[in-house]
């Protein structure tokens, strides 16, 4: 597993400098002068000139990114944002917490509700709670994060007063964003946990525990549930990624103070450190935890070897 670890973290150096090039060249491609839009619609070309020489943006293009790219691996070095003169670390480290702790919760919020649903829809197929996930589904996956947002916050803010519309520091300011996020999740989670229960229950191993008299909870839960896990487990690690992709519109919706919200600010302005920053940081998010979830298959399944 040692090795198997190790080969993975050796990839992962040369995909995050793919993704550093992709995002320096589209960053770059985009029209307009980076210096002026730092510096702002009212100032002397002197201090355009002089942000250019600070940042090296005066010199060709492969240079400056051979710059950044020594910086980072020298010095762990994400330069400074073009309009708070801030470290982009300082930055990532100020809003990285709250983009984690809006992942989580509707991550948990996922799993804790959409699982149970689906084992209970599988329990029951074709019967009235079926029909109702299989709504669900199609509503929650649908629905987009922005538009779900307002809608929320128009009812359970607006209208009854019950929860703060934005912001964040208590747990009612959480709960409508984790909901935005996680609700097409937990139809994710719902429907795949139906089908893979519906594949296990009807395994040979299951009939026997019922012939020798099992009860039933421990049946699905012991036996059928961890036989179905690994397929939720992957999807878990797919759908982590995406659920921080969808963070990025959800803080914004909710003036929530993550790495999203701090990614789209900057580009709007083309604050390039900030943004190649923040998508470095999300990408080695993503693949840390899908390593994570493939270690897991070797907890859920002994037979599962790494090579």
């Amino acid at each position: 597993m040692l090795n198997y670890v190790i080969r993975r973290l050796l990839l992962f150096v040369p995909m995050l400098v793919g993704i550093s090039i992709a995002v320096f060249l589209v960053m770059h491609a985009i029209p307009g002068d980076i210096a002026r839009m730092a510096a702002g619609p009212d100032a002397a070309e002197s201090d355009i000139e002089q942000i250019r020489q600070n940042h090296g943006l005066d010199k060709p293009l492969h240079q400056q990114y051979f710059l950044y790219l020594k910086r980072l691996v020298t010095e762990g070095d994400l330069g400074e944002s073009f309009q708070t003169y801030a470290p982009v670390t300082e930055g990532i480290a100020r809003t990285l917490p709250a983009t984690l702790e809006l992942a989580t919760a509707g991550m948990l919020l996922a799993v804790i509700v959409g699982v149970p649903l689906g084992i209970v829809a599988a329990l029951r197929p074709r019967g009235m709670l079926d029909s109702a996930l299989t709504a669900l589904a199609v509503v929650g996956i649908s629905a987009p994060g922005f538009f779900l947002g307002l809608l929320l916050m128009l009812l359970f803010a607006s209208t009854l007063g019950w929860l703060p519309p934005t912001g964040r520091g208590s747990w009612q300011q959480l709960v409508m964003p984790a909901v935005t996020l996680g609700l097409p999740y937990i139809a994710t989670f719902s429907r795949l946990a139906r089908s893979s229960m519906l594949d296990v229950l009807g395994e040979d191993y299951i009939r026997t525990a019922y012939a020798k008299g099992v009860a039933k909870p421990r049946v699905v839960l012991r036996h059928a549930l961890a036989n179905a896990s690994i397929p939720l487990v992957t999807t878990f690690g797919t759908d982590f990624g995406r659920l921080l992709g969808g963070a990025v519109i959800v803080e914004t919706v909710f003036a929530w103070p993550g790495m999203g919200r701090y990614m789209i600010d900057a580009i709007m302005v083309r604050d390039i450190y900030v943004v190649q920053g923040t998508i470095l940081v999300f990408a080695a998010l993503v693949v840390l935890i899908n390593l994570l979830v493939d270690l897991a298959y070797g907890l859920l399944d002994p037979r599962i070897t790494y090579a």
